[in-house]
């Protein structure tokens, strides 16, 4: 093989072995990030009530609404697991509907299959890839 082809094959080569390696990471780290709720299905969340989420290494925590939750998380790419959720147990009358949203909003948390940015927002997807929670910082 002459000098010339050598080149060429080590170049379709080396092109070959770039396009197998893995890129960057697909999905940004969520560790040290605090995100307030705007929407749980496509609806706002009750006026009166910030429903957060704030992650740590492996820790997530925040509000409901009504009351503080606590758990674990874990990122593989983009996928995302929501686990061992603990609650706080008050009963909070104001406003309208504030039990029912801290139960859906727990329940989207649990059923989170991924995650993405969209532009500055933090949306969680369900295991068919609609958005289930979506969230803008936290300032």
């Amino acid at each position: 093989m002459n000098g010339r082809n050598f080149a060429i094959v080590m170049l379709v080569l080396a092109a070959l072995l770039m396009g197998c390696s893995p890129g960057p990471a697909d999905s940004p780290s969520l560790e040290g990030t605090r995100w307030m709720l705007v929407t749980l299905e496509g609806k706002p969340p009750l006026t009166g009530t910030a429903p957060s989420a704030e992650f740590s290494a492996d820790q997530m925590s925040g509000s409901a609404g009504c009351n503080q939750y606590f758990g674990t998380y874990a990122v593989s790419g983009s996928d995302i697991s929501i686990s061992n959720m603990a609650i706080t147990e008050m009963a909070c009358l104001n406003p309208e509907g504030v039990m029912e949203q801290d139960q859906a909003f727990l329940a989207a948390l649990a059923s989170a299959a991924s995650y993405r940015l969209a532009g500055a927002q933090l949306e969680l997807l369900d295991a068919r890839g609609s958005v289930i929670l979506a969230f803008a910082p936290a300032p």
